[in-house]
């Protein structure tokens, strides 16, 4: 068998590894990912936007310290950077815990886990994809940014993630409100 690696091989195999860290780490621990996910992208961008503004005055100290030459790919390198460190380090630092007070059964836990995962997934490939194309969230032009352009062209996965990035950030928490939902009527 001759396989090749392929953008949609990479959404595949993305999907596949945040799913199954799902199921390792539990319903509890995967609730707590999506959050932290969620903190981790506003905390990005908004210090990215900050940056941003203050770029232009800024640009005489960067010169004198070596970096004369900051483009959109070091910018994206370092929002991708801070974004991956910023989830690791509210997942395991951030001071929260996450518990569910009953059990809807094994079927349906292992239904959410798996849930949970594929939706963090979608969510966290979205926020790559933004970063990558030095976009803001939810632009309805990703699709046209020049650094996406070629993966678009020859990936159908990606262009399905690109094109429906709207419900890929809205569905971790419409699934964290209908667990939650179901979680207080369950123990009631």
């Amino acid at each position: 068998m001759n396989i090749s690696l392929t953008w949609d091989l990479l959404v595949i195999v993305f999907f596949a590894v945040v799913c199954a860290y799902s199921f390792i780490v539990g319903k509890d621990e995967s609730v707590k990912i999506v959050i932290a996910s969620y903190i981790a992208i506003v905390a990005v961008q908004g210090a990215a936007n900050v940056v941003g503004q203050f770029a232009p005055q800024m640009q005489s100290f960067l010169t004198l310290i070596g970096f004369s030459d900051v483009d959109i790919n070091m910018l994206s390198t370092i929002k991708l950077a801070f974004f991956v460190a910023a989830i690791i380090f509210l997942a395991i630092r951030g001071g929260f815990e996450m518990e569910y007070r009953s059990d809807l059964g094994n079927t349906w836990d292992a239904a959410l886990t798996g849930a949970f995962g594929f939706t963090t997934a979608g969510l966290l490939l979205s926020t790559l994809l933004t970063y990558v194309a030095g976009r803001p969230l939810l632009d309805q032009q990703l699709a046209s940014a020049p650094p996406l352009l070629n993966i678009l062209e020859n990936s159908e996965l990606m262009q399905f993630m690109v094109d429906y990035q709207n419900i890929w950030f809205s569905l971790p928490a419409f699934l964290l409100l209908i667990v939650g939902f179901l979680n207080e009527r369950q123990s009631s």
